[in-house]
């Protein structure tokens, strides 16, 4: 969760006042509030900004027309985001957003008097804009009217993030949370409190509680997915992949981005082991011949430059252990032995590896390739720790070999 803090004061020393002990108390973003605006123009943006420049300054606008051209004005004066009318016409909206995209800032659009917030902030995302604010105004207010009445609906409908504002406090924060905002935005609470920032340290701490609890469940969520990839080894595969290993002359290891990352971790405990490795790519790695092993690591099988490496390995006359998640994709096919590390869990996703990556209809927990990756690097800690003992190494030997010049 973010939580913005909504500067809606007309008076700019006082704003700045105040920004100052909400940012002591940890909001994450400084609101520039529509009465601010209107009264300092962009000269409020642009002072908040060159105060607070580790914070996101959100430039409050509520633009209705000219979409392009007060965006740029926003973002030349050093807003990161701009807020839009959802009631504005279309082009009005994807104006804003290219202009946005073209200065790296974002487009959050205000869905105060939308009649259907659901159907208007569906369109929204299509249009491309960055955050969907579930807003009830102070009139609205007045009535006796809260954003909680339509904040779920559009949390559920739409995949962007959602913020809500609309009179929202101590007690009423945690049923927005629960409901699934990503920012939540306050006002008065803090602006007026007699202490603003022990009122945000105080909002800070209802998110920890919530943060705590994500860290924890994602935690145990990779946790039992590595339970389940130890549980469902093949004991064929593994033996393959260990042999392979000790008839190897050399051994070179090969991975694309974080892949990569756990390939050079292996490499490295398979040096303290004193055995010839490399990683494909670095300068000082020799030239791959008969009798040599290249290890590739790719969740997928498809990854271009692991696919091409393993097909220059096979053309050298050496051996290729894959590690991967689809046995039957290319790298599989041109492996002599084959480890399967299932990754993500898929439900109701295409067959084509590019379009569920394109689309991520996967566990929300882990994103990309992480419970691959994840596993892959346990699996092979669980080789170096067989490594050890079939070469009776202890930890102590490990350490000879251990780097000295750091």
């Amino acid at each position: 969760m973010i939580l913005q803090v909504a500067l809606d004061v007309t008076d700019i020393d006082q704003a700045l006042s105040i920004a100052e002990k909400a940012a002591r108390g940890g909001a994450h973003w400084l609101e520039v509030g529509t009465p601010l605006i209107k009264k300092e123009g962009m000269r409020a943006v642009e002072l908040l900004k060159r105060r607070f420049p580790d914070r996101k300054i959100v430039a409050d606008l509520k633009t209705m027309d000219t979409g392009a051209l007060e965006v740029e004005m926003a973002a030349r004066h050093g807003a990161d985001v701009v807020s839009i009318l959802g009631v504005a016409d279309d082009k009005t909206i994807k104006d804003a957003v290219d202009v946005a995209r073209r200065y790296g800032i974002r487009v959050m659009v205000d869905l105060i008097g939308v009649k259907d917030k659901v159907k208007r902030a569906k369109e929204l995302e299509k249009m491309g804009v960055h955050y969907i604010l579930v807003h009830t105004g102070i009139d609205e207010q007045m009535q006796g009217k809260s954003p909680l009445e339509d904040l779920e609906k559009v949390v559920k409908a739409v995949n962007v993030p959602v913020a809500v504002a609309g009179g929202l406090n101590l007690e009423t924060i945690p049923k927005v949370i629960e409901l699934g905002a990503t920012i939540i935005i306050v006002g008065s609470a803090i602006t007026k409190a007699k202490d603003p920032e022990k009122v945000t340290r105080q909002i800070i701490d209802l998110f920890w509680g919530e943060y705590m609890m994500t860290i924890k469940k994602a935690m145990l969520d990779i946790l039992d997915h590595i339970k389940g990839v130890a549980e469902s080894l093949k004991l064929e595969q593994v033996r393959g992949f260990v042999d392979a290993m000790i008839g190897a002359n050399k051994i070179f290891i090969y991975g694309a981005g974080r892949s990569g990352l756990v390939g050079k971790a292996f490499a490295m405990r398979l040096m303290h082991l004193d055995f010839n490795v490399y990683v494909v790519g670095e300068t000082i790695t020799p030239a791959f011949e008969p009798g040599d092993l290249l290890i590739a690591i790719s969740g997928s099988g498809e990854t271009q430059s692991i696919v091409d490496a393993a097909r220059i390995a096979k053309e050298q006359g050496g051996k290729i252990a894959a590690i991967t998640s689809y046995a039957n994709s290319t790298l599989g096919k041109l492996a002599d032995v084959v480890v399967e590390i299932p990754g993500r869990a898929k439900t109701d996703v295409p067959t084509d590896y590019i379009a569920r990556q394109m689309l991520t209809q996967y566990k929300w927990i882990a994103p990309m390739g992480t419970l691959f990756e994840d596993s892959t690097m346990i699996f092979l800690d669980g080789i170096i720790a067989l490594l050890m003992a079939t070469f009776q190494k202890t930890e102590k030997d490990m350490k000879r070999k251990h780097a000295t010049l750091e």
